[in-house]
């Protein structure tokens, strides 16, 4: 299919042929008929892209800060591989579009296969002939509403939350500054509720748009504004003001002030400075709103991509509901949104309009519209039947690759590429974009739409795996049926019943099974593990893991797709401590923080004991409220006459009951590259995985267990 691209390297727009999207939990797959060129936001996204590294550092010193941040942390190498990556991958362009519904998820019962839906969200409502969008962000479309009309969901939306803002009455003089495309929509808006709308521009041209788009006066956004508004409204001022303009100048805001009235509103919806004048504000007493794009549920991964709506009655107005209503308006004749599109262009000439918008030609433009005439497949949605292959002899490092988010882009596939012996065949990604760019990159000979592609390719011996978390279990089990070796990214799974599963069929062909325990394979830990070999001891250890603060409201910690921060981090430091002691792990108990607010998660902060069959205790102390400028990973192992410090895979000492001491300091290395060497053996030579079955099974079960202990309270005993 085709998709609009912004390529940062390249300083440049693409129209190009990705894989199509898949589908992801509580979503829509939805072939696009129309879709909104968004001036200002994109233009904006372009000019960015398009700026030297030094010119992009000026732009976001916050981002400066992150990667400076990440060196320290993590290292040169590991964050350049980070960043490199980011910079590789293309930017999706677009965030409003509509379109007819290809598949619906088997847990969604409000759509079916054929609705016409509009859609908004930028990495989803993108300029692409096949999208994926949560439900929350679409919205169906009365059989009087075009699709180019739809294609404005997204602005209409952003509109409406800054009218609900104001929280305006019937009658009331608005003014609005900044009559782009957002600015016209808010005037119908304003007009179509019954207030008196001032229109406010430095193009003249935008205010004779705006008296066709409801302003009863318009006026220039000069020196002479103040003293016009004031004639305008009896010398009394507006009774509120909603800014619309996206500039870098403070300057609407200060007019703002300027022509509100005593204890009046002002509601910022564009990208403006917020440098604000304190005498007007103060003396009138103004009220200074933002608003928050399309409404609430904005930037809300609950409610964004899980899929779960606020309560009607304590939320009224959702960004769903914002959408909706936009759409309702254009039915009803309420507002005409065909008076502000200007001009078409098929997708294959999107690059057409991003030159007519980029200000390099003199033709005036207003709404442009990328339309796609592809003949939609109104097909029910039918179960995708799972053949099972077996892959030809000899291609055990012929490589799968299953997901290419940061970590995959940024670690695994970096240092696949350095060790060697792995042939890239064929990857694919749940958006698609990410795989096509990886692909590129790393040098894949195919990129493939849908995971079933690559299981059945008999090329391929080996499926990696590093996807979010909650697909991990079905695609372990899917790789082992298809008699494949399997390297799943941590966790390997997310409960106990999937763990089940995939003992049953690891038990049926015992098939080559690796997860991404990177630590182990560290050359530090590898240095403590053989000065160890000296001792016959019970081992005191003691692991602190300064893990960093992650907001609730992300994929990581949602309990079904991330599975939280035990599942998916923690099980790193049991498999560690779990492989130094060389023991199994016989029980498990932990403790949370009780936390003073909702600020951190009381799992994010806790501690854990373990106990091994040799008499081994460890302790991991998990904590997400500590400071990063400490570093990450501290451990300390007692024992037999041995004392053993590791930091952050960067300093070993180790002291002996012989009066030695051993003070080491190198770069850090956490072990990526040795593993994926040592797997890439293993497959070469068709031998046993690096890391046997029995201990990623006790760990994951360990893992379990540490939820179940927070749960109930007190040791949980592990099974053999």
């Amino acid at each position: 299919m085709k998709q609009v691209l912004q390529y940062d390297r390249e300083k440049k727009i693409r129209v190009k042929e990705i894989p199509t999207p898949q589908m992801k939990s509580v979503g829509l797959v939805v072939d696009n008929k129309s879709s909104l060129i968004s001036v200002g936001t994109e233009r904006s996204i372009i000019e960015l892209s398009q700026m030297s590294i030094i010119g992009k550092a000026k732009q976001r010193p916050d981002a400066v800060k992150m990667v400076l941040d990440k060196i320290k942390t993590e290292g040169l190498k590991s964050t350049y591989n980070k960043v490199m990556g980011k910079l590789s991958a293309p930017l999706p362009l677009g965030y409003s579009c509509s379109g007819i519904v290809r598949e619906v998820h088997n847990s969604v019962d409000a759509y079916t296969v054929g609705e016409r839906v509009a859609c908004a969200g930028f990495g989803y409502a993108s300029h692409s002939e096949t999208i994926f969008v949560p439900t929350n962000l679409a919205v169906k479309i009365p059989d009087s509403v075009s699709h180019d009309e739809a294609s404005f969901v997204t602005l209409g939306a952003i509109a409406l939350q800054g009218v609900r803002v104001a929280d305006l009455r019937l009658g009331e003089t608005v003014a609005v500054i900044g009559l782009g495309l957002l600015g016209q929509i808010t005037c119908m808006l304003l007009e179509a509720s019954g207030c008196k709308v001032i229109g406010m521009d430095i193009d003249p041209e935008k205010l004779i748009q705006a008296k066709a788009c409801g302003a009863s006066k318009t006026c220039m956004s000069d020196s002479a504004a103040v003293s016009t508004i004031m004639e305008q409204t009896s010398g009394h001022g507006v009774d509120a003001v909603i800014i619309t303009a996206a500039t870098e100048s403070a300057g609407p805001v200060s007019l703002a002030g300027e022509i509100c009235r005593e204890k009046g509103t002002v509601v910022v919806v564009g990208a403006v400075k917020m440098d604000i004048p304190r005498k007007d504000y103060y003396n009138k007493e103004l009220s200074l709103k933002l608003s928050r794009s399309y409404g609430p549920g904005r930037y809300d991964y609950s409610y964004e991509e899980a899929g779960n709506d606020y309560p009607f009655s304590y939320v009224r107005w959702t960004e769903n509901r914002n959408m909706d209503a936009f759409i309702q308006l254009i039915a009803k004749n309420k507002i005409n949104i065909k008076q502000l599109i200007t001009h078409r262009f098929d997708i294959a000439q999107a690059r057409d309009g991003y030159k007519l918008i980029s200000g390099t030609t003199d033709e005036k433009f207003m709404g442009v519209i990328l339309n796609y005439n592809q003949t939609t497949n109104r097909i029910k949605e039918t179960t995708t039947e799972v053949k099972l292959t077996s892959p030809n002899q000899n291609c055990e490092t012929n490589i799968g690759f299953i997901g290419a988010g940061g970590f995959a882009s940024g670690v695994l596939l970096p240092n696949m590429k350095q060790v060697g012996g792995y042939n890239f065949k064929s990857i694919v990604s749940g958006s698609g974009i990410s795989a096509d760019s990886s692909s590129e990159r790393f040098g894949f000979e195919s990129t493939v739409s849908t995971t079933n592609e690559l299981m059945q390719n008999k090329d391929i011996g080996t499926v990696f795996i590093a996807n979010r978390h909650n697909q991990h279990a079905d695609l372990v089990l899917e790789a082992m049926q298809n008699d494949k070796s399997v390297f799943v990214e941590k966790p390997l799974c997310m409960n106990q019943e999937e763990l089940n599963k995939i003992i049953t069929q690891y038990n049926r062909n015992q098939p080559r099974m690796m997860v991404g325990f990177n630590r182990r394979f560290a050359p530090i830990i590898k240095e403590i593990k053989q000065k160890l070999q000296e001792n016959d001891y019970p081992l005191s250890m003691y692991y602190r893991v300064n893990g960093g603060f992650i907001p609730s409201g992300t994929w990581i910690q949602d309990a079904e797709t991330g599975g939280g921060r035990i599942i998916g981090e923690v099980c790193h430091f049991v498999d560690l401590l779990s492989y130094i002691t060389d023991s199994p792990i016989c029980k498990v108990e932990a403790e949370s923080l009780a936390m003073p607010d909702e600020r951190f998660r009381s799992d994010d902060n806790i501690q854990i004991t373990l106990r091994f069959e040799n008499g081994s205790v460890g302790t991991i102390n998990y904590v997400a409220s500590g400071n990063t400028k400490v570093s990450k990973e501290y451990l300390e192992i007692f024992g037999g006459g041995m004392a053993i410090t590791m930091d952050d895979f960067r300093t070993l000492t180790i002291a002996d009951d012989k009066n030695t001491k051993i003070d080491k300091k190198q770069s850090q290395d956490k072990g990526h590259n040795a593993m994926l060497k040592s797997f890439c053996e293993s497959l070469k030579q068709k031998s046993a995985s690096p890391i046997p079955f029995t201990e990623i099974v006790n760990g994951t079960e360990a893992t379990f267990a540490i939820l179940e202990s927070l749960s109930q309270g007190g040791a949980i005993w592990l099974n053999d």
